[in-house]
């Protein structure tokens, strides 16, 4: 028993000596929407992000990411002209779009991540990925009022939000890797006012990409 337990140490040690990815500088690029209508002169509500964080992997399998994102949210409505009459198919024909909410958020955040090796490139000498990563911000979201009708300036709300990520990781070089996944996320604008915003805000599905940079290993 005594010569198992050793022997298992020596490989979990020797494993993370050699597999792992160290400190990171992690950069990422999101975009999220809601399905919410279809045919419809309303919109899906669409959300934008960047995010800049610091990664430390404390094991092979374990790492943690604490950072900054900021972004924007806006949902629009088709107008249309009474002037301008009806085209062919008995439609109105449509003017224009214009948003009916439009505002910015910002969020430190936190994410632990589980790594799952699923090959290795043998000429950047390196491993490939895939990751579940659970992130947690506080998120302050600001609303532009002036685009609400009687409504004027602007407001906004602290908020936890919750994301959850599944994606694939895969080096470019020696130091650079790049970020590919699916998120869930409960990003939800309409929780700034919900009695004066009266339309479905939530983006629940995201995709992004980004980068990280191995700083330490």
């Amino acid at each position: 028993m005594k010569k198992l337990i050793i022997t298992l140490f020596v490989i979990i040690t020797t494993t993370q000596i050699i597999a792992q990815e160290g400190q990171k500088l992690n950069f990422g690029i999101d975009g999220s929407f809601g399905l919410h209508y279809s045919n419809s002169e309303k919109s899906n509500p669409l959300a934008g992000g960047i995010s800049v964080g610091y990664e430390y992997d404390f094991m092979f399998f374990f790492g943690i990411e604490a950072g900054f994102r900021f972004g924007g949210f806006n949902q629009k409505i088709t107008y249309h002209d009474p002037n301008l009459g009806i085209d062919a198919t008995g439609n109105n024909k449509t003017s224009g779009s214009k948003d009916i909410y439009r505002g910015t958020y910002w969020a430190p955040y936190i994410a632990p991540k589980i790594y799952l090796p699923i090959g290795y490139d043998e000429k950047r000498d390196r491993p490939r990925f895939v990751f579940i990563e659970n992130r947690l911000s506080y998120t302050r979201m600001n609303l532009d009022l002036d685009k609400i009708s009687n409504e004027k300036g602007s407001a906004h709300k602290y908020r936890l939000q919750y994301e959850i990520r599944a994606g694939y990781q895969f080096p470019v070089n020696d130091k650079w890797a790049i970020n590919c996944w699916l998120a869930y996320n409960t990003f939800d604008f309409s929780k700034i006012n919900p009695k004066i915003i009266k339309q479905k805000t939530s983006t629940p599905i995201q995709i992004g990409i980004g980068f990280n940079y191995i700083i330490k290993q």
